[in-house]
């Protein structure tokens, strides 16, 4: 297996294993940046009233289950590598839509830059915080090029480089160079640089009337939530890498550290980047 494959699959099986714990601590974070992404493509949709929308990179499919749910002609097709996360969202999809919605929306397990869906039968693309995990980020957007119908739209949220710290984490970084432990590679090849290098991407993927703007995800914690999420999704493969004794460690003290931390400190923000464009018509 090639080292692009290994880290694909390397990721899907992360996801798998952690879902339950993304859906309940993470996704609530990002919801909010990425449903903006349906705003931004309401336009086509509105000329397009029975569009077919795919969620590249679906996750648990937030946006997909959202968009059947706003639009009720609309069909939308989940896609994501990882089973166990399209598993989650298919359930949050039956606890929360209705029969018609459900009718509406499909579930394939795929990959970005080998999506398994025709040319040109689809009208929009959208992808929440997942272009970092693409081993070939413009051969992930000529794919969804090739699937969208002419003048079809795409709109991207991913992260935007910066140089905030979230107090919390900066904490645990600390910690693990006192305790000196070191991470395990990370899973993401990183985000945005720029707006202009975001836009840039696009463009030679073959997107036209490209538009770059910025965004802000913001969340209060409380410190409870916040040790769940970064102990069994966000630092899971760390954790999962170290023996019972320096896990127990390094868990002790980093809570002993946040407890010290004012409501102030745990409310995190972090830059993000939204783009669109359109296929030629």
């Amino acid at each position: 297996m090639s080292d692009r494959g290994r880290r694909v699959a390397e990721t899907a099986e992360f996801y798998d294993r952690t879902a339950p714990s993304y859906q309940r601590w993470w996704a609530p974070v990002i919801e909010p940046a990425a449903l903006r992404l349906l705003d931004l493509v309401g336009p086509i949709v509105a000329d397009r009233p029975e569009a077919v929308i795919v969620d590249v990179g679906a996750g648990t499919a937030t946006l997909a289950r959202a968009a059947v749910s706003r639009w009720p002609r609309v069909r939308a097709i989940a896609v994501d590598p990882s089973a166990g996360m399209l598993e989650v969202g298919r359930a949050e999809a039956a606890r929360t839509l209705d029969r018609s919605d459900l009718r509406r929306l499909d579930w394939l397990t795929g990959l970005a830059g080998h999506l398994p869906i025709a040319d040109r039968s689809t009208d929009v693309v959208v992808s929440s915080f997942t272009l970092q995990y693409f081993p070939d980020r413009v051969a992930a957007l000529r794919d969804a090029y090739r699937i969208l119908r002419p003048a079809g739209a795409i709109a991207v949220v991913a992260w935007l480089a910066n140089d905030w710290a979230f107090e919390p984490w900066r904490l645990l970084g600390s910690l693990l160079d006192e305790l000196r432990i070191e991470r395990p590679p990370s899973l993401e090849s990183g985000p945005f640089r720029s707006l202009r290098s975001a836009s840039a991407l696009l463009r030679r993927a073959g997107f036209r009337n490209v538009h770059a703007e910025d965004g802000l995800v913001g969340y209060q914690w409380t410190m409870g939530a916040l040790i769940r999420c970064t102990l069994e999704f966000e630092e899971r493969p760390l954790l999962d890498s170290l023996n019972p004794e320096t896990r127990d460690r390094l868990e002790r003290q980093w809570t002993e550290r946040l407890a010290r931390l004012s409501a102030a400190d745990l409310r995190y923000r972090d830059l993000v980047a939204y783009v669109t464009g359109r296929r030629a018509a």
